[in-house]
């Protein structure tokens, strides 16, 4: 009778575990994207991608790209994008998901180079 308790337990507070450190919840990324940046959202089929132009970073740079933090049930991962110069052409990032799970772009963040 011990060991059933002691595991269900170990159950509960695993649980407890993986719920509060969800990867979804990791990414605490503005709504809005940096100064001297636009960006929009794009639907694709089973996913979701993010295109971003900048004209002025806030350091002194020539190229940047924009990196996704890609979220899919309890899955997470970063998509980064191209590096384009510094006010030509967006860059673009895409979160692919599965057949059954779509992914979303939960987040995402500037590298300046």
């Amino acid at each position: 009778m011990k060991k059933k308790i002691a595991a269900l337990v170990l159950a509960a507070l695993s649980a407890a575990g993986t719920l509060a450190g969800s990867p979804a919840s990791a990414a605490t990324e503005s709504k809005f994207p940096p100064y001297g940046c636009d960006s929009s959202r794009y639907g694709l089929l089973f996913g979701e991608g993010i295109s971003m132009t900048c004209f002025s970073l806030p350091r002194p740079s020539d190229s940047y790209r924009v990196v996704a933090h890609c979220a899919s049930g309890s899955s997470f991962w970063y998509t980064a994008g191209h590096w384009v110069p510094r006010g030509f052409g967006p860059s673009t990032a895409e979160c692919h998901g599965g057949l059954l799970s779509n992914a979303y772009v939960a987040g995402y963040h500037v590298d300046d180079f």
